[in-house]
């Protein structure tokens, strides 16, 4: 199984190893990228982790305290999240985030510091949802925020666990009367979510999203298939208000494939591109450091801006 599901996801693993597989074989040592190398021979094609299970990222967390994917976020995400906040009703209330797949990046700390930035005194840290599928992860970073509250540093954002994929885990996150998140924010989540396999739904099923359920019964018999990616989107849009905003760093310039050509189940099934459209991908180039040599093509990566249409779900 996994064999076969690193063969379907190209997209990530071509730029993964030649931004980082040439540079680990010259210098193995303290290098997140021994997990893609280790043991491998240098004649050998590496195989990547199993980014998308979550007995990689509980391994994982065990011991890694920091990492940062795609670099800290600081010049490709958060200017485009403060643009986002600063547009918004200068009346409303702090502007809700999610942020999934916070791991064990800056990022978070990044998103705080520029949440007190924009709204001062006014600031509420819960308005910060991190999310991961790693539980020992949120344990800790859960602890850290009780830290913080005790030391009277702050309220508090939210660590929430949850697998992205599964819709029970997100529902929980939707406040009632309709307070929905105005941003989400991932590095290279949406990456590790495509190394999964396809996913095909036959049965109406009460755990799945409302939308997917209500095709299925009103559609006896017929069959979606769905890319991990799409169905992450879909999930997304019952969580995010009509103009929200989803920046995504990612490795991949052709991550969303399904909002630009859609293709078609039929014209009452649940696509994301019924719900989210892709305004931009900007290239940037990757941090210092990731090229293996001067003489290296420059490797960049994407971040991707998605709006959530004025439509309903």
């Amino acid at each position: 199984m996994a064999n076969e599901l690193r063969v379907r996801s190209p997209a990530l693993f071509p730029e993964l190893i030649s931004s980082f597989g040439r540079l680990v074989h010259r210098n193995p040592l303290k290098s997140d990228t021994q997990h893609l190398i280790a043991s491998t021979p240098e004649s050998e094609e590496p195989m990547p982790p199993d980014y998308e299970l979550q007995t990689y990222w509980n391994k994982r967390f065990e011991d890694e305290k920091h990492f940062e994917w795609l670099g800290d976020g600081k010049d490709t995400i958060l200017p485009h999240v403060r643009a986002h906040i600063l547009g918004l009703r200068p009346s409303a209330s702090p502007a809700r985030l999610l942020h999934l797949g916070a791991g064990t990046s800056s990022l978070s700390e990044r998103l705080r510091e520029l949440y007190l930035s924009v709204y001062g005194e006014n600031m509420r840290e819960g308005d910060i949802v991190n999310t991961d599928f790693a539980r020992n992860l949120v344990e800790r970073k859960r602890e850290a925020e009780a830290r913080r509250i005790a030391e009277k540093a702050g309220k508090g954002m939210q660590w929430v666990c949850a697998d992205a994929l599964n819709w029970s885990d997100l529902e929980v996150l939707a406040r009632p009367n309709d307070d929905l998140f105005d941003l989400v924010v991932e590095k290279s989540t949406s990456d590790a979510i495509s190394c999964g396999e396809d996913v095909s739904y036959e049965d109406a099923n009460a755990g799945l999203h409302p939308d997917i359920n209500q095709y299925l019964k009103t559609h006896q018999g017929h069959k979606i298939t769905l890319s991990p990616v799409e169905i992450l989107a879909i999930h997304l849009s019952s969580l995010v208000r009509p103009g929200g905003l989803w920046v995504a760093l990612t490795f991949s310039s052709d991550r969303f494939p399904f909002l630009s050509f859609p293709g078609s189940m039929g014209p009452s099934s649940p696509r994301a591109a019924s719900y989210w459209h892709l305004e931009n991908v900007i290239a940037v180039d990757a941090p210092t450091g990731m090229q293996s040599n001067a003489h290296a093509p420059v490797v960049q990566h994407y971040v991707c801006l998605i709006r959530r249409k004025n439509t309903a779900n």
